[in-house]
């Protein structure tokens, strides 16, 4: 009869097995880390939601997001820590989805199709992030397109809609209102999409966004930004969000374009259906 003796594994065994990158269940250093976080922003009543967060997110990322706030002279320690740390999420969530410039070289109905559904973000000079679902689009084309400011050919304010997929164009109306556009079209051509309306995520609510100007001035958008690489930008890009099917997508007329001849009716505008986050 053969002996079998019992497999012990000492606690020394054990810890050597143990990775962080792996192992998800939630060790007394985080309990304790996230305790002494929740004492020292006077939230101990929400200890439990700290404790997560220190599970979930590098410590010195926590650390700094502290100290920033215990320096502030913001009333609300804890209120202004859960809103830096939502911040530094989406920024990293963002910033590994970004678009690169092969979306942007299709024809600009195809591209302002393509869009609706992805999120546009921008970052200010304090900082902030701001982002939305995009909701509402039109598209340009070139010589060709008599609603377009390429119809006069590549020069003044159009001749970027010539130059390199995935830019932003960005021009005034009215001497006011900032338009912000990214330049879409095949090699060779001429195009652009111009972004009218968003669905607020990060930094707004309601229609705060319904509407090319408004979009632009919640998003700080200005005629600085006219020229930025989407693609690499720190502070101004496109990224990946949903999908949305020919379905779910409406089309007509794009807005006031009275003066485009045979163009005119053109269902060049298109918008997620039953959004209420258009601009018309």
């Amino acid at each position: 009869m053969v002996n079998k003796q019992n497999k012990f594994r000492s606690l020394n065994d054990i810890l050597e097995g143990f990775n962080p990158l792996k192992d998800r269940y939630i060790s007394r250093e985080f309990q304790k880390y996230g305790y002494d976080l929740a004492q020292d922003l006077g939230d101990l009543r929400n200890r439990s939601l700290y404790i997560k967060l220190a599970k979930e997110e590098p410590r010195e990322v926590l650390e700094k997001i502290k100290y920033d706030v215990l320096e502030s002279k913001v009333g609300n320690k804890k209120k202004l820590f859960m809103w830096k740390v939502g911040q530094y999420r989406w920024q990293k969530k963002l910033g590994q989805r970004r678009l690169d410039s092969s979306f942007f070289e299709f024809s600009p109905d195809q591209v302002a199709r393509r869009l609706l559904g992805k999120i546009l973000v921008s970052v200010d000079k304090y900082d902030v992030l701001r982002a939305g679902e995009i909701a509402e689009t039109e598209a340009y084309f070139g010589r060709e397109d008599l609603a377009s400011h390429a119809r006069f050919g590549k020069k003044g304010r159009a001749k970027i809609m010539f130059e390199k997929a995935g830019v932003a164009y960005v021009y005034l109306v009215y001497g006011l209102h900032s338009m912000f556009n990214v330049v879409a079209h095949q090699k060779g051509q001429a195009g652009a999409v111009l972004i009218r309306s968003l669905r607020p995520l990060v930094g707004g609510k309601g229609k705060i966004a319904c509407g090319p100007g408004k979009l632009a001035d919640w998003l700080k958008i200005d005629r600085d930004f006219n020229g930025e690489d989407l693609v690499v930008s720190t502070r101004l890009g496109i990224v990946k969000g949903r999908e949305i099917g020919n379905a779910k997508i409406n089309s007509g007329p794009r807005v006031g374009v009275e003066y485009a001849e045979n163009w005119v009716d053109k269902p060049f505008r298109f918008w997620i259906k039953y959004s209420r986050y258009g601009s018309r």
